[in-house]
């Protein structure tokens, strides 16, 4: 799946504080159209499929741990880089003499650190992830849903805090440019770390017309959702702001957790105000892996 950075940045623009949102649950809202849409962790648990659960106190000692035997075998205790495990396949050939149970635990650290944990290739890894996956039946029974919504939830809430004002003053830069010529400017960019596809695919349900423009395609019909789509598009900021986000009644009323079209806007209070996002016509650029 081909993640949209520009999609995932308008509806972050859209974050607002719904009156009727249960506090003691972490959920973000946004406001699109005429309505409110919910990502919590029942949206993100139909998109993963993954377990949601308490930590036992035996994972909750592994957390705290950064020595393992996988480190020590294959990278001599050094500090491991998500690379360093590329790079070790890369260089893994058809008479390597490892253990393959130790080359399956190795490719599920990569597939944890690069899908689900949303990590760049030059940082560390998760070094407790190690140590749990020397113990196949523990790594799968651990709570992932719990865990990657968490970390989802902390970036996502937090990627635009005080950021606004930039993006406003890029745009107000795109109409001056306009009246007075070409104006110089610095791309803002942010980081988005998680299970960031999840919450493209949660989008996709909530807003069908994603679907109608061919920007994704159904592909399935199977649980977990997220198996069920494919975006093979990345449209622009502005080629989106034009196609979906000028439409006022584009909310998919059929999704658990989703607010009503017909919902009074009073109900939301936006957290950029004074801002008309819905105005803009700028060529916002968003980074969500680096």
């Amino acid at each position: 799946m081909v993640l949209s950075g520009q999609f995932c940045h308008h509806i972050l623009l859209r974050e607002c504080h719904a009156k009727n949102a249960n506090e003691n649950i972490s959920s973000l809202w946004y406001h699109v159209g005429n309505g409110v849409i919910r990502f919590s962790p029942v949206e993100f648990c139909l998109v993963s499929g993954l377990t949601f659960g308490a930590y036992s106190e035996s994972t909750l000692e592994i957390f705290k741990r950064k020595d393992s035997r996988l480190r020590r075998s294959y990278f001599q205790d050094s500090k491991v880089h998500v690379k360093m495990i590329i790079d070790w396949f890369r260089n893994l050939g058809p008479n390597n003499k490892y253990s393959d149970d130790d080359i399956v635990k190795l490719a599920l650290i990569l597939i944890l650190e690069m899908t689900l944990v949303g990590k760049d290739d030059r940082t560390s890894i998760l070094y407790w992830a190690l140590e749990l996956v020397d113990d196949l039946d523990t790594f799968n029974k651990f709570p992932w849903g719990s865990f990657l919504y968490d970390r989802t939830f902390n970036f996502l809430s937090t990627c635009l805090l005080g950021r606004d004002d930039k993006f406003n003053n890029k745009f107000n830069d795109k109409l001056k440019e306009k009246v007075d010529g070409p104006v110089k400017q610095k791309v803002e960019r942010y980081n988005v770390y998680g299970f960031v596809t999840a919450f493209q695919v949660w989008t996709i349900e909530a807003i069908p017309k994603w679907v109608t423009l061919g920007y994704a395609v159904r592909v399935n019909n199977v649980a977990p959702r997220i198996l069920n789509w494919q975006c093979t598009e990345t449209p622009t900021f502005v080629e989106i702001q034009k196609s979906i986000f000028k439409f006022k009644n584009y909310v998919s009323p059929n999704v658990d957790g989703y607010g009503d079209e017909d919902d009074d806007e009073d109900d939301v209070e936006d957290d950029l105000d004074d801002t008309n996002h819905d105005d803009i016509d700028g060529d916002h650029s968003t980074k969500i892996f680096t």
